[in-house]
């Protein structure tokens, strides 16, 4: 084991805050894969029987082991330190029982690189001068950064999100600007508001913020120009018994050409979304009719828009069921709305009415929102969506449309943060804190008119109004992640790997996107197109050649992590 620190806990460092929240529930997060068995060993338990067994209560906004808190319930969304304990203790745990006859060493360094010897083993070095030789390497190195580009005074000076200290310091009177809706970006806005003494609290109208006169002012805006969509309150996950209705496996194998043995390469746009959105119409009509009369009147109309897909007079049916349940529009649920915004103001209020909108399904009992059933659709069809557009499945201008795209959609959809966020942003747009004015895809560029590139604020122009909407800012804070790339990597231990040739870009033909190439048993495919059998590549490095790979395992719903190692292992033991 290669890691600097204490192995286990990774990004979910244990000095996090406790208003750093997980964006899932802690009873769906597990390190353990198997529900039940005989014999289950001590760490065969999950976040939230972890975070019962050793004490912690709620105690107002922290956690904490105190026996006068309030009790945590399996769909509360713990503070990000406890995964990173949890981890910790899980680690610990395993080590600590493993079997005799296995030796588990820690070596507290980094991995600078990684060496064929001529007698077939690997050689790795590390860090602090050392070599480990070994047979198999395992990397798993999360998110790598990529390199940044230097300054030059031509372009705005970015600030990473990451570690949220970074940007403690920022003064009061500075405007921020926030580049991303999503988890990151909400990360950002709690580090700046919250973290700087603010409070939420509960009114007579619902939740209202109290600033600390310490928050810079703040501003976001993203390439979409869509906020993320927020989590159900309560509700069960879904994954495992939805019954697909039209996006069957039949129909993904047909889409593919798997079903003649030849595979065909897929528009994900026209072929691929046309199947999700059926199933989204069936999710949401069929709640409405369960809410509306029985079990019955759901499974009538489920068979109804089935018959009517197969007869191919999909659109008549919806129009009846319109007519009868009210309407529906999967299309814009997923690409947003398609009137466009004047003016600043407009779009503004478009998105205030986009998370309140949104925050009213969000917090429907049980999970029982029609609309929120229609979007968990991409989540249940997750997994059978990666058979159509991993390992090349997809058309070059489809991939890179999916990524730069699509891929986005789907996450806002379906990972976004807790409703409690959606409540606290609308909270701070009423206490004039927070700011969305700038609409989808504003231009970003250095405003060098107040002299030295180093002083120079930062223009952010609206480019979707018909009046034109300009402001400058004081800083630009990153609100997003970007995925790996190989080219330009700040991983020593990725860059040495990628120069040498061991590891290679995949490509479409002479066209190289970033991810890493791999065989579809995840080992990396060299320049000259060889595998590479001693190393196999896993999770968030792999973005790109797989899909959807940012989740924290659980057996609910996410096993596929534990499936691809377990694989992984059963070869190396062989």
């Amino acid at each position: 084991m290669i890691e600097p620190g204490t192995p286990g806990a990774g990004v979910y460092d244990l000095t996090l805050p406790d208003y750093l929240l997980l964006n899932n529930e802690c009873g769906q997060l597990s390190l353990y894969p198997y529900a039940s068995e005989d014999d289950q060993p001590r760490y065969g338990i999950g976040l939230y029987e972890w975070a019962v067994a050793q004490g912690y209560r709620w105690t107002g906004e922290r956690c904490a082991v105190d026996a006068s808190g309030e009790p945590i319930e399996s769909h509360h969304f713990l503070p990000r330190r406890l995964m990173g304990e949890y981890l910790q203790w899980f680690y610990r745990t395993l080590v600590a029982e493993a079997p005799s006859t296995v030796r588990i060493t820690h070596h507290p360094t980094s991995a600078t690189d990684v060496v064929e010897v001529s007698d077939g083993s690997e050689q790795v070095r590390l860090a602090d001068g050392q070599t480990v030789t070994v047979d198999h390497v395992i990397v798993t190195s999360g998110h790598t950064p990529n390199a940044v580009a230097g300054e030059d005074g031509s372009r705005p000076r970015w600030l990473s999100p990451y570690p949220v200290s970074g940007y403690a310091e920022v003064p009061a009177e500075t405007t921020v600007a926030v580049a991303g809706l999503g988890l990151v970006a909400i990360d950002v806005v709690i580090t700046l508001t919250v973290g700087r003494g603010g409070r939420f609290v509960e009114n007579g109208n619902g939740l209202h913020y109290q600033p600390s006169g310490r928050e810079p002012a703040i501003q976001l805006f993203s390439r979409s120009g869509l906020p993320f969509t927020a989590k159900s309150v309560t509700g069960p996950d879904r994954t495992n018994v939805y019954k697909p209705l039209i996006c069957t496996p039949q129909a993904l194998d047909s889409l593919s050409g798997r079903n003649n043995g030849h595979r065909r390469l897929v528009d994900a746009r026209t072929e691929l979304l046309p199947l999700l959105f059926a199933e989204m119409y069936a999710r949401y009509y069929a709640q409405v009719a369960f809410q509306a009369g029985s079990i019955a009147d759901a499974a009538a109309v489920r068979e109804r828009l089935q018959a009517a897909w197969v007869a191919g007079r999909f659109d008549y049916e919806l129009g009846h069921l319109a007519a009868r349940y009210g309407s529906f529009d999967a299309e814009e649920l997923f690409f947003g709305p398609k009137a466009e915004c004047q003016c600043s103001d407009d779009y503004e209020r478009q998105v205030y009415a986009a998370l309140a909108d949104d925050l009213r399904e969000a917090e429907v009992p049980d999970g029982a929102s029609p609309i929120k059933s229609a979007s968990q659709v991409f989540r249940i069809f997750r997994d059978p969506m990666r058979s159509v557009v991993e390992q090349g499945g997809l058309s070059l201008d489809s991939y890179l449309d999916f990524n730069a795209d699509l891929r986005s959609r789907i996450h806002r959809l379906v990972a976004g943060p807790p409703a409690i966020r959606s409540r606290q942003l609308l909270a701070l747009i009423d206490a004039d804190v927070l700011r969305v004015p700038y609409g989808p895809a504003p231009t970003i560029a250095c405003d060098l008119r107040g002299g030295s590139p180093r002083r120079a604020r930062t223009r952010i122009t609206a480019t979707a109004f018909e009046r034109p909407h300009a402001a400058d800012v004081d800083l630009v804070i990153r609100g997003h992640l970007d995925n790996p790339r190989l080219d330009r990597s700040a991983s020593q231990l990725l860059t040495g790997l990628y120069n040498r040739g061991r590891i290679s870009q995949f490509r479409y033909g002479a066209v190289t996107v970033g991810s890493v190439d791999l065989t579809v048993d995840s080992h990396p495919i060299d320049i000259d197109g060889r595998v590479q059998p001693r190393i196999s590549i896993f999770g968030v490095l792999t973005e790109g050649v797989r899909h959807f790979t940012h989740y924290l395992p659980s057996p609910k719903s996410r096993i596929r992590a534990f499936e691809e190692i377990g694989a992984c292992v059963n070869e190396i033991l062989a």
